[in-house]
């Protein structure tokens, strides 16, 4: 066997011996696995994956190059390696560049990927839904816009003029509505990013002090947020035959959290329907934890007839 024989011979083995090694140690690094969109296509979320040694890991995320607020909403493990969900807002709509970056003891580290995105228009009213809805005080309203522009806003057929601010990377209009007895409508109006426009419509019932529902109408009632087997628990009784038996259903609300991202909740309700000219009470009641009695939140009266 020559010399250069035994050289190649030497070097094949070796090789082979380092990729045995890898192939136990397991794939090494940081890995994106999936982008994929979340919230109606507002938020998008990178899947990665790391070694479980890794103590920590300080992720950051970047959009073509710039760097974006993440919020990790997920992980678990899988073999010798953890998983990790971060969330971001990816922006207008296109082809994009994922970067998802981390410090390991001191060393830098990153994983890029590419993905398509359409960015979908969202407008909402946060901590209410606008379906129907029963209000209790006449608040100012926000509306919270993502992917859109040009917003135009309408109360009661009226234009009104919001102040704009930013909540992380949502911006909100905020204004104080000229809120009337009976039903109110919100209107919004606003461009698409990428060509046509969007409207919507929601709409609020002032009930309180000659506030009126005519026959057919109904209302929903928001009891509060959705419980567990231990509570809260929550019950409706209406007194007075000019509004039917109210009916129970769950709605979702958006809000936005202290850290400046949406998020929905699940409520409990009651559906009001008038049936006929007349006046009902309306009593609710909760029960904080299934160890406490039922105990009365509050009443009012509902009065239906031609407004």
């Amino acid at each position: 066997m020559t010399v250069m024989t035994r050289k190649v011979l030497l070097g094949s083995l070796l090789l082979l011996f380092v990729v045995a090694v890898a192939a136990a140690e397991g794939p090494q690094g940081l890995k994106i696995v999936s982008v994929k969109p979340v919230k109606s296509g507002i938020y998008a979320i990178a899947s990665v994956e790391f070694p479980k040694a890794w103590t920590d890991p300080g992720f950051t995320v970047e959009v073509n190059g710039k760097p974006v607020r993440m919020r990790q909403v997920g992980g678990g493990f899988s073999g010798d390696r953890n998983v990790a969900d971060l969330m971001f807002m990816p922006g207008r709509g296109a082809r994009q560049s994922v970067a998802v970056k981390c410090l390991v003891g001191g060393r830098k580290t990153e994983a890029k990927t590419g993905f398509d995105w359409t960015a979908t228009p969202f407008v909402a009213v946060p901590g209410h839904t606008g379906n129907r809805e029963v209000i209790t005080a006449k608040e100012k309203l926000t509306i919270a816009a993502v992917n859109v522009t040009g917003m135009r806003i309408f109360f009661n057929g009226k234009e009104v003029h919001a102040r704009s601010s930013m909540r992380g990377d949502i911006e909100t209009f905020t204004f104080e509505p000229a809120w009337k007895k009976g039903r109110n409508v919100l209107a919004i109006n606003a461009d698409k990013w990428d060509s046509g426009m969007i409207a919507r419509n929601f709409t609020f019932f002032d009930l309180g002090e000659g506030g009126t529902l005519s026959p057919g109408q109904s209302a929903l009632v928001h009891l509060g947020r959705e419980g567990t087997k231990s509570g809260p628990f929550y019950d409706v009784k209406v007194e007075g035959d000019s509004i039917a038996p109210p009916q129970g259903t769950t709605v979702r609300r958006d809000i936005i959290d202290e850290d400046g991202w949406l998020v929905s909740e699940t409520w409990v309700a009651v559906e009001l329907r008038a049936r006929k000219e007349g006046t009902a009470k309306v009593r609710v009641f909760v029960k904080p934890h299934f160890l406490r009695n039922m105990e009365l939140e509050r009443e009012f009266l509902i009065t239906v007839g031609e407004g």
